[in-house]
């Protein structure tokens, strides 16, 4: 019982905009009439009338207000209710139930994506970790330790560490991407020297030559030609990483190339491919990273390669 009566003083209060309204305007009529001097009974006929169809009216609105509110205190979000409500404006809440639905749902299965992407990149990330790891303990176990050797296995973790904290960034929808003019050159010269000690361990010549202006978020662009550089460094055992600047940016390897059958897929995300016929087995984190910066950058980034031959990558704008 007291349900029912919450239920009612929560609808009165709801009305009280319009049991104002009848009052005031029922006041007039009593005044006018008054005024008028007119007889009782009719006095009552024209003051009592209204005031009944008023309050069999909002009795009935008020019987269908608590059975609209039990029907969708009772009704489960797991399946759209059939809105007792015929009126325009109950068919238009229906309507935008109904593209909630969707819109929920259409996220939801976004989520599921970027879930598995995110286990994918993962379990590829883990695997890949594991290697430099492995050498570690290996040259722990032989007692075969060395400055260049850990180093060198130090920067593959640094690396591969660097690729999943900024695919993680990158899938941020709150990324902030700050625009200047800038020479890519000067940015290209910071990765090299950060694998100098690479270069010279495997005796490969390098090359910088030209210069490119662009407007872009240097720190993500560093990121990406970071990736490329290290992929010339890690696949090309002799000769040298020529990089040259125009319009565009060219990173030319003599390295062991890529079966023509993978070239089309190596941005894919998840891809795993054979480089050259080593059987060097690559899980490919790092051009899907770079594909999905240079795609954020409105870069368009390009491989060409011939087995045991070498690897050329293009970056240019749109």
């Amino acid at each position: 019982m007291m349900v029912y009566l919450r239920l009612i003083a929560r609808f009165c209060q709801e009305k009280s905009g319009e049991i104002f309204i009848f009052l005031f305007t029922e006041s007039l009529i009593a005044l006018v009439l008054f005024l008028q001097q007119i007889e009782l009974t009719a006095f009552k006929v024209a003051f009592l009338l209204p005031a009944l169809i008023f309050v069999i009216y909002q009795s009935l609105a008020c019987h269908r207000f608590i059975q609209l509110h039990q029907f969708l205190t009772r009704t489960s979000v797991e399946n759209l209710p059939n809105f007792p409500d015929s009126s325009l404006i109950g068919e238009d809440y229906q309507q935008l139930i109904v593209n909630l639905d969707q819109w929920s749902q259409e996220k939801y299965q976004e989520l599921l994506k970027f879930v598995k992407y995110l286990l994918d990149l993962t379990n590829l990330w883990t695997h890949q970790m594991k290697v430099p790891l492995a050498a570690l303990d290996l040259m722990a176990q032989t007692d075969h330790l060395t400055k260049s050797g850990v180093q060198n296995q130090l920067l593959e973790l640094d690396n591969y560490l660097n690729i999943l904290l900024s695919y993680l960034r990158l899938q941020n929808t709150s990324t902030d991407f700050r625009f200047e003019t800038f020479d890519v050159a000067d940015i290209t010269r910071d990765n090299i020297k950060k694998y100098a000690k690479q270069f010279i361990m495997k005796n490969l010549s390098v090359s910088i030559t030209g210069s490119w202006e662009i407007t872009s978020d240097r720190k993500w662009l560093s990121v990406a030609i970071e990736q490329l550089i290290n992929n010339a460094v890690k696949y090309t055992k002799t000769g040298s990483v020529t990089i040259k600047f125009d319009d565009n940016m060219t990173i030319k390897d003599t390295g062991i190339g890529i079966l023509p059958e993978d070239l089309p897929r190596l941005f894919e995300h998840g891809f795993t491919g054979y480089n050259g016929r080593n059987n060097q087995k690559s899980t490919g984190l790092g051009l899907y990273l770079t594909k999905g910066i240079m795609d954020r950058l409105e870069l368009t980034v390009t491989i060409t390669s011939q087995v045991e031959q070498g690897t050329e990558v293009c970056i240019e704008k749109n």
